[in-house]
């Protein structure tokens, strides 16, 4: 097959999240009800905090998106008349920079991966859903990482407003590209409800990746499964850089 672009999914294939991300926007938020002296107690702050990641799970999978502006709605209802004036621009701001702390690393080879497919003349591309950090926030991480530099266009569900397997995100990478032949497109990707079955319905080849998570949920299996990214290279020899 003739292989124009490569599409990532983020989470689980290029980067993965280390746990902590509510404390970091905890002691965010903290910070701030201690300097406006609001009167927030600590059971209440987690209590509505640690409520979003269930809200997200649910709106997710049923195609609903979810992300800060949703999240922080419903925690001011949680926390009532104890805002007022500025308070919530307050923590709106410091829920936001809380997004730029969290801790993520890098899925082993995945720039170098980027890399020579990108020198090969296949372009790179993102495909990714997103939730409480948003696109502008996972391209800092992207960056810190040497990703960023290999991918043509990224596109991010809060961006496009769809989650996958939305076919809208798929195309709006899809034109970012500039490829009109889906045919011509691998995804690569963990999750076979989002990642497999959105770009297969596309016409795209499909790669399941589970080398940071293996994904156990039913559902048709991709093309083919990898344990490494570097594994591509062996089902696709195109996408290897030349001398």
């Amino acid at each position: 097959m003739l292989i124009r672009a490569v599409t990532f999914d983020l989470w689980n294939t290029l980067l993965t999240s280390v746990p902590g991300g509510l404390e970091i926007r905890r002691r965010h938020w903290q910070e701030v009800i201690d300097e406006r002296k609001l009167d927030i107690p600590a059971e209440l702050l987690w209590g509505v905090l640690s409520i979003l990641p269930d809200r997200f799970e649910t709106e997710w999978r049923a195609g609903r998106h979810y992300g800060p502006e949703r999240a922080l709605e419903e925690c001011f209802v949680a926390f009532g008349d104890r805002l007022e004036g500025g308070d919530h621009q307050a923590l709106a701001d410091a829920f936001d920079f809380a997004s730029y702390q969290l801790r993520v690393r890098s899925v082993p080879d995945a720039a170098d991966v980027l890399s020579a497919v990108a020198r090969s003349g296949v372009a790179v591309g993102i495909i990714s859903d997103t939730n409480l950090a948003i696109g502008r926030h996972l391209r800092t991480y992207l960056d810190e990482h040497g990703i960023l530099e290999h991918v043509a266009f990224a596109a991010f569900s809060d961006e496009v407003g769809v989650y996958k397997p939305d076919p809208t995100i798929f195309r709006a990478a899809m034109n970012g590209l500039g490829i009109d032949d889906p045919t011509t497109i691998v995804h690569v990707g963990d999750l076979k409800r989002t990642d497999v079955a959105g770009a297969r319905a596309m016409g795209m080849g499909t790669v399941r990746f589970r080398g940071a998570l293996d994904d156990l949920e039913d559902g048709a299996e991709a093309d083919h499964v990898i344990d490494c990214l570097a594994d591509l290279s062996g089902l696709f020899p195109e996408l290897v850089a030349g001398p």
